[in-house]
């Protein structure tokens, strides 16, 4: 009986606990549900690669910005150009990275330039390295594929090709390529002559294919690289944290193997003079996302003067 008695005892007291704990974990629980925690920062970056690709290369920067910042940073792209500019316009993203073209339409939309790479952007032709195409005197004739209209790459290149009196449809045939790397695959199979890309694309670029092909330097002027913007909702003390991490990142590890594998040399402050250089692409930037009416024709004209 006295041992009956002690188990019923023992059996209490770890029921009384039991619940005691479970009340505890109740309350922990809706203490955390009670917590504020800040929604991550959706950065987007404009569709110049895949999106697989682009997660791949920015991986380093989104676990720095998260870890410093305290705060989740999840990156996003788009279908195209055409849909990433809508995206930008509706506040779908806080943190963009977007060529200068793309400048006064993200300032307009509440955004604020931070910093930029510190390469420049420039213009290089890619063929296979067995092509017969050695110099722009060879375009004639061939395949040329350009990325994404709304892309600076085909407005930069179609310009260029213009400067060479050559027209598509006419004096070469144009493919219109859903991404750089798309363009760069396509030569490698031999689907194109001849496509366009910048030095940081090419360097991203599986080592292997890129043992096959050939990089042309056609000397174009060079240009402000991407831009990185936060939206001014953000409020200065997070736009404070946010500038600040990002000047430090190209001193951390992560932030070498970064510069490391995409070429882009760096953070410099982004500055007045890269808004005032781009605002002559305002207008060319509609006339862009009008549909085509013949897939032959040129694209507007748009000088580019610095």
């Amino acid at each position: 009986m006295r041992k009956i008695m002690w188990r019923l005892q023992r059996f209490l007291l770890v029921f009384v606990l039991s619940c005691g704990l479970l009340v505890m974990s109740a309350r922990d629980a809706m203490a955390a549900e009670g917590a504020e925690t800040p929604a991550p920062l959706r950065m987007g970056i404009v569709p110049f690669s895949s999106t697989q690709a682009l997660l791949r290369v920015h991986r380093p920067l989104r676990d720095y910005l998260t870890h410093t910042l305290g705060r989740e940073v999840t990156i996003y792209s788009a279908r195209d150009h055409e849909q990433f500019f809508e995206n930008m316009q509706k506040g779908y993203f806080d943190i963009i990275i977007v060529p200068e073209h793309f400048l006064p339409k993200a300032v307009s939309n509440g955004f604020i330039p931070l910093v930029r790479y510190r390469n420049s952007f420039e213009l290089l032709l890619v063929v296979r390295k067995d092509s017969g195409v050695m110099t722009t005197a060879d375009l004639r004739g061939k395949r040329i594929g350009l990325p994404d209209r709304l892309s600076l790459y085909y407005i930069v290149g179609m310009q260029w090709l213009r400067t060479l009196a050559l027209h598509p449809g006419k004096d070469y045939l144009l493919s219109d390529q859903s991404s750089h790397m798309a363009g760069l695959l396509a030569v490698d199979a031999g689907q194109l002559d001849v496509t366009v890309t910048g030095r940081p694309l090419w360097m991203q670029l599986d080592p292997e294919v890129r043992s096959r092909l050939r990089l042309i330097n056609v000397g174009h002027p060079e240009l402000p690289s991407l831009t990185t913007l936060a939206l001014r909702d953000l409020g200065g003390d997070e736009l404070a944290r946010l500038q600040a991490a990002l000047e430090a990142f190209p001193d951390h590890p992560d932030g070498k193997r970064f510069f490391e594998e995409t070429g882009y040399g760096g953070f410099v402050p982004a500055s007045v003079a890269d808004m005032e250089n781009a605002r002559h692409y305002e207008g060319l930037i509609y006339q862009l996302m009008m549909p085509v009416r013949n897939a032959s024709e040129d694209a507007p004209a748009g000088e580019i003067n610095h």
